[in-house]
């Protein structure tokens, strides 16, 4: 049996759980084929009720009509009763059309009338209608069929009322269900033993063995291997686990050797250190005899450092003079950038004023054929003038005949507007003329004009442009000596950072001169010790290796 581990709390073996889960299966299968079957079966009991209870309704209301026509309540009793002797018929009733019980099964009920306002809708309905019934606790009771009796001028003269009980309906569908329940636990019962004997002998088996080499591993014994019973995952599982145990025992081994080259390595680092010992007083006589060197080179570093003084003090004169020029250059972009927005307003009211002409020489354009319009209306004019002035001797021609002074005052005040008309449409004419021949000119002033204008905007538009040219360099000029003066102030810090420095440096050789122990033979032997040292992490990078290998190994 597989060992509970402690402080883990109960819990279910993995047969029990199988088991568990193949009879929940079972009994979900078995649950839901009996609930389908349930329902199905109920809904044919229920459809053959229904249809026995139309066809005992539409049998009845034929004779239930005649007896209405006749007006015999015996007649009525005597059909009822024998409607109430067939099975699952719990009642019978014969309505009028107002609802009144004119017969019932039940002696009692008989002239009572049914207020409900749902049967009072029903009969309203002058139809076959069908009504369940529930009890107090919901249930379906009665399936109540009302259909109409004794129909005459569209209307009935009665209703039959017909009962259904369906206690054999409910009574059948709760023994089903507890068929059901019995059927599924029987099936719950059958599946976990099934499963559990199947389980045990499938998994149990392997799993005791896997344990128990586990605990022998767990203690060190590398030696144990798991039998493969089956071509499993539990095969595949014992496999694995045999294969863990051999690289797990070749580990050991690795580990032992590396902690057996790890001990003579750091004996070889002690007796190293210690012959480093001596090479360091042998150096510290060395460095004695570099001290006077040392000492000579002080007196270059400080030479040194009054140079670094001057070119500290040349350089601020140079940042001063830089930040000049850099004030200058904002100044002269401020101006460019002036002159540019001037250009452009210069720009824009040129374009306005081309605008402006081209407008203008569409009018004279305008102007020029509505001339020739007004010469062709002249023309007719003076065609209609030429014909007034013919008309106008025929008249006097005709005055003159008559002896009639009115129709002569009439031809000559005639004769007279005809002059005048006459010279107006000759000066007319001669305007029109001069016009036509001064409009090629006034064309051709407003072409010059256009021109020289475009050509000024271009100009305009050029110098604008070498402006922008000209500003942009500025700009370019001036970033390039704000990072001239950066620079500068960068080698300021420098500088004055070097001055510090070569102060430090000044202090450490002096004080090196008095602390400085030599050590060049140490330093090889330093070397030596650190290739060993390194040896040693190879062979630890090594050995971690292996473990991490041998982990992906274990977790797979």
């Amino acid at each position: 049996m597989i060992k509970k581990i402690p402080g883990s709390g109960r819990w279910f073996s993995v047969t029990t759980k199988i088991a568990l889960a193949l009879s929940l299966l079972i009994v979900f299968l078995i649950s839901a084929v009996g609930i389908s079957l349930l329902i199905k079966d109920q809904a044919i009991f229920k459809s053959q009720l229904q249809e026995k209870g139309w066809n005992i309704a539409h049998s009845a209301r034929i004779s239930a009509g005649f007896c209405l026509q006749a007006g015999s309540l015996q007649l009525l009793n005597s059909l009822l009763e024998e409607i109430a002797s067939f099975n699952d018929v719990s009642y019978a009733a014969v309505l009028d059309a107002k609802g009144k019980v004119l017969a019932h099964t039940e002696k009692n009920q008989a002239g009572n009338k049914i207020n409900e306002e749902e049967v009072q809708s029903i009969l309203a309905i002058n139809s076959d209608f069908l009504k369940i019934r529930t009890d107090e606790k919901g249930k379906p009771a009665v399936m109540e069929f009302y259909s109409p009796a004794g129909i005459a001028s569209g209307s009935p003269a009665g209703y039959l009322l017909l009962g259904i009980d369906l206690t054999a309906l409910n009574r059948h569908a709760r023994q089903t269900a507890f068929n059901i329940a019995l059927i599924c636990l029987a099936a719950a019962w059958a599946g976990i033993s099934l499963s559990a004997l199947i389980s045990k002998r499938i998994i149990q088996k392997p799993l005791k063995d896997l344990a128990a080499a586990t605990e022998r591993v767990a203690t060190g014994d590398f030696s144990c291997k798991v039998p493969v019973r089956n071509q499993d995952e539990l095969g595949d599982l014992a496999v694995a686990f045999n294969m863990m145990t051999f690289h797990l025992a070749n580990l050991i081994q690795s580990v032992k050797s590396g902690a057996e080259d790890i001990s003579k390595s750091a004996e070889q680092i002690v007796g190293r250190l210690k012959a480093s010992d001596l090479a360091n007083s042998r150096l510290s006589q060395t460095f004695n005899s570099l001290n006077q060197e040392t000492r000579e080179r002080l007196s270059a570093l400080k030479d040194t450092i009054a140079l670094t003084e001057e070119l500290s003090r040349q350089s601020a004169r140079s940042m001063d003079l830089i930040l000049q020029a850099l004030g200058e250059v904002s100044k002269i972009a401020q101006t460019e950038e002036t002159n540019i927005s001037l250009i452009s307003r210069i720009a824009a009211c040129m374009e306005e004023s081309g605008q402006t002409l081209n407008c203008a020489r569409d009018s004279f354009a305008q102007l020029k054929n509505t001339n020739s319009n007004f010469s062709q209306t002249i023309e007719r004019l003076d065609n209609l003038l030429s014909s007034n002035t013919a008309c106008t001797a025929r008249l006097a021609l005709h005055a003159a005949r008559s002896g009639s002074e009115e129709l002569v005052q009439i031809a000559e005040d005639l004769h007279s507007i005809s002059g005048e008309l006459s010279k107006s449409l000759k000066f007319l004419t001669e305007d029109l003329a001069n016009t036509q021949k001064a409009w090629p000119e006034v064309q051709a002033a407003f072409d010059r004009n256009l021109n020289m204008l475009a050509e000024i905007l271009n100009t305009v538009k050029n110098a604008g442009e070498a402006l922008q040219r000209n500003l942009n360099c500025l700009l370019q000029n001036k970033e390039i000596i704000s990072e001239i003066a950066s620079a500068a102030h960068r080698q300021s810090e420098i500088i004055s950072d070097i001055l510090n420095s070569q102060a430090g440096i000044n202090t450490e050789l002096i004080n090196s001169i008095s602390k400085s122990t030599g050590a060049e033979n140490d330093t090889k032997l330093q070397m030596e010790n650190l290739h060993a040292i390194e040896s040693l992490v190879k062979k630890l990078a090594r050995m971690v290796e292996r473990l991490d290998v041998l982990s992906l190994q274990f977790k797979v």
